[in-house]
């Protein structure tokens, strides 16, 4: 009895050995299909145009041109993904002035991204015959050839050495939106204010400040701006400036020009509305203030 039971668990034994083998045989048949399908995916990849790049999207310029920033990248006809080398596109991306930072990306099957972060041109300075950007690191660009430049900035005139340094960084502070908006900044010191400059706009506007506050301040200007009153030529009603040195502040010029009538009732009409203007000016010039105040 004892006999006929060793033998049925040696059967048992041997079968279920048989059905493990053959299990691990159709599991090292299964990786095998599985290498071999990779490994021929990879050469058709590799050795098809499937591989190549076709592909170069552009993202973040400005000023410099998608021409120039291929040049760089240097993408050719028969360019490859697996060997094409995007920290070499980086670094020749880099040595362009007026890209900051870059980002060179591999998208499957055969695409490249390209993001750049560009420098801000916060100004200009006369060079002989010639206006040149000032980027915000104080960088010239002299002899850039891009033609693409399309932002500028203020004519920045009468600053050298540290003031032309703390002036770039006051403007870089400053939203491109209101830059645009400033034609010319004057280093304007006097006997007891040597950080005096001044600002004229686009729209017609002096403005008088302190080289060491004019970046904060100035974030204000498209406000007072619209606070300004005119009259149908566009010119102010009230002339006059206004004063950023200290808080803000609308000064009338003195002896500036009034409204001129052939009656004294059209001359007191003109000054009240004149007057009007004024106060409406400064009382939003004010409110400016306390806004400027609160954030810094």
């Amino acid at each position: 009895m004892s006999d006929k039971v060793s033998e049925f668990d040696s059967e048992y034994l041997k079968e279920k050995r048989a059905k493990r083998r053959k299990k691990q045989k159709q599991i090292q048949y299964t990786i095998f299909g599985i290498l071999l399908f990779i490994i021929l995916l990879i050469l058709i990849y590799m050795f098809t145009p499937l591989s190549k790049i076709n592909s170069v999207t552009i993202e973040g310029n400005d000023n410099v041109s998608k021409t120039s920033i291929k040049k760089a990248i240097d993408v050719k006809d028969d360019s490859r993904m697996y060997t094409y080398s995007t920290s070499t596109a980086v670094n020749n991306l880099k040595e362009n002035k007026l890209i900051k930072h870059a980002e060179v990306t591999k998208v499957l099957p055969n695409k490249l991204k390209v993001k750049v972060t560009e420098s801000q041109i916060v100004g200009l300075v006369k060079k002989k015959d010639d206006y040149v950007p000032i980027l915000e690191d104080g960088t010239e660009l002299e002899n850039y050839e891009d033609s693409n430049v399309t932002d500028d900035g203020p004519v920045l005139e009468g600053f050298k050495k540290e003031k032309k340094e703390k002036m770039i960084q006051e403007l870089s502070k400053m939203p491109a939106k209101v830059r645009g908006m400033i034609a010319e900044v004057q280093y304007d010191p006097q006997e007891n204010l040597q950080n005096q400059i001044k600002l004229f706009t686009t729209d017609e506007i002096q403005i008088v400040g302190n080289i060491n506050t004019i970046g904060n301040k100035m974030k204000y200007y498209p406000q007072m701006s619209q606070s300004l009153e005119r009259d149908e030529s566009g010119s102010l009603k009230k002339s006059g400036y206004i004063d950023l040195s200290v808080g803000a502040s609308f000064i009338p010029y003195s002896g500036g020009s009034t409204t001129k009538s052939t009656s004294d009732q059209n001359v007191d009409k003109g000054n009240t509305q004149e007057d009007k203007a004024k106060d409406e000016l400064q009382s939003a010039l004010n409110k400016i203030n306390k806004e400027s105040d609160k954030n810094n």
